[in-house]
């Protein structure tokens, strides 16, 4: 299912539109309906406060919401804030405004009032912060790197030798929220591992190209212990394609744009095909065209480029990024949004046919959360 662009989407997140819907409207009615139980003074301060969101908002689109993400986090922080008022305009319902005689028998209560409505609107204001702040510490948070170990006999075609020892990194989209402690482990993880061939599956940034730099020591790294080839993902074309060959190019990384190459070494003989994206105009994989099915390993950001192939074309094994295993795993639900066929998961998949390792990736798309989908490298070892 796709819901406002989303591929994969789980059916429950329909149930987000009228959620929106009665976050909105929840205030309004509340304040027209309960006015009496409100009481004069906290209707109107209730009114202000509502009337303060939209001007608020207006100024924080226009001094930072330039691009996706901010944008992103800009109407997060706008539902957060109203979800607050709601709440605080709730349970003033449930506990009504005093008569004023009884104000003046009980002193106390209009001090803990103004207490009550001031925590309010600071919660409020906080609520619209949330952009500044999460922004502002981009690569702090750090999440464990898992790393997830697949063993696969080869196809008996293939030439024989000895294990092919292989490692898939992927999404690492720098410039939102990458904690610089993933790319530690994933490094540790891939040295411990001591691969032959190190394969980057695309989405180097997810914006803006400077953020690259980030990742620059890590790519250097990285092609000191194994050649390692790259292809780009969609976020790498929204900016240009050209530039990000050229970054993987000047650390080290073999980009692989519709291209073959031979691995071959005492693990016998393999070839690696690196797809264009799918979202690409050009969507041909010549690459494929003459190769050894038997003993070739595909590498595509997007596992569509997989599924979309005609079964006389089919590699022996692809290897795929993009869904970051669905970044957010429901028990019983699975994956909110998926970004590809729902049924791929992270680790081995044997869909329709085709043998699919897909990586959870190291960054984060969307939201800088996380549930029961870790980020991972994943080690291959081909025997």
């Amino acid at each position: 299912m796709n819901i406002l662009g989303f591929h994969g989407a789980h059916p429950v997140l329909l149930l987000a539109f009228p959620l929106i819907l009665a976050i909105v409207l929840a205030g309004p009615v509340l304040l027209w309906r309960c006015r009496a139980r409100l009481g004069r003074d906290r209707h109107r301060l209730f009114i202000r406060l509502y009337c303060a969101v939209p001007v608020a908002a207006l100024v924080a689109f226009a001094l930072g919401a330039h691009d996706w993400i901010s944008r992103l986090f800009f109407y997060l922080s706008l539902l957060a804030t109203l979800t607050t008022l709601d709440v605080l305009l709730a349970l003033a319902v449930l506990r009504p405004a005093r008569a004023s005689g009884a104000s003046a028998i009980t002193p106390g209560h209009d001090g803990s009032r103004r207490r009550f409505l001031a925590l309010g609107t600071m919660a409020a204001a906080g609520s619209l912060a949330v952009v500044p702040v999460l922004r502002g510490g981009e690569g702090e948070a750090a999440t464990q790197v898992i790393e997830r170990r697949i063993e696969l006999p080869r196809s008996p075609k293939a030439a024989p030798g000895r294990p092919l020892r292989l490692s898939l990194i992927t999404d690492l989209h720098a410039g939102f929220f990458l904690p610089d402690a993933n790319l530690e482990q994933a490094l540790a993880l891939v040295r411990g591992f001591g691969p032959d061939v190190i394969v980057f599956g695309g989405d180097l940034v997810e914006y803006h190209l400077e953020a690259a730099a980030q990742t620059a020591p890590f790519f250097k790294a990285l092609a000191s212990v194994a050649p390692v080839y790259a292809v780009l993902g969609n976020h790498d074309c929204y900016i240009d394609p050209g530039v990000v060959t050229a970054f993987h190019q000047g650390n080290g990384v073999i980009p692989l744009r519709d291209r073959r190459v031979d691995l071959a070494g005492p693990w016998g003989r393999f070839q690696l095909c690196g797809s264009r994206d799918f979202w690409e105009p050009d969507r041909r994989m010549t690459c494929l065209d003459g190769a050894d099915l038997d003993s070739t390993l595909l590498l595509a950001h997007n596992p569509q480029k997989v599924l979309g192939l005609p079964a006389s074309r089919l590699p022996w094994l692809s290897l795929v990024g993009h869904t970051h295993g669905g970044q957010i795993r429901l028990p019983l639900l699975g994956p909110l949004v998926n970004q590809a066929d729902r049924r791929l998961g992270p680790g081995l998949n044997e869909l329709d046919g085709r043998r699919i390792v897909l990586s959870a990736g190291l960054g984060f798309a969307g939201l800088p959360i996380r549930l029961d989908c870790p980020p991972d490298v994943t080690n291959m070892v081909v025997l």
